[in-house]
C-alpha cells in the first residue's frame, strides 16, 4: 500500500477549562476553541464536561509538508 492510499493523518487535541456553574466557563472555553480554529483545527463532537472540567475535542489534518507535532 502506498502512502497516497492511506488516510490523511490528523492531530487530535482536547481543549480543557475548569468548570464553574456560570457563563465564564463557556466564554473561556469558547476563547480557547476559537484560538485553535484560527490555526486550522476543527471541532470534533460536542463539548463535554466532568465535575471539575469542561472539554472540547478538536482535530487538525497533518499536511505532508508540516513537521510532526511534538508531545
Amino acid at each position: 500500500m502506498t502512502q497516497d492510499n492511506m488516510k490523511t493523518p490528523i492531530e487530535y487535541t482536547i481543549v480543557a477549562v475548569p468548570f464553574h456553574a456560570d457563563a465564564a466557563t463557556h466564554d473561556e472555553l469558547s476563547k480557547k476553541v476559537n484560538e485553535k480554529l484560527s490555526i486550522g483545527y476543527e471541532l470534533y463532537g460536542s463539548p463535554f464536561f466532568s465535575e471539575e472540567m469542561m472539554y472540547q475535542a478538536m482535530i487538525k489534518p497533518i499536511s505532508k509538508t508540516s513537521p510532526v507535532p511534538s508531545l
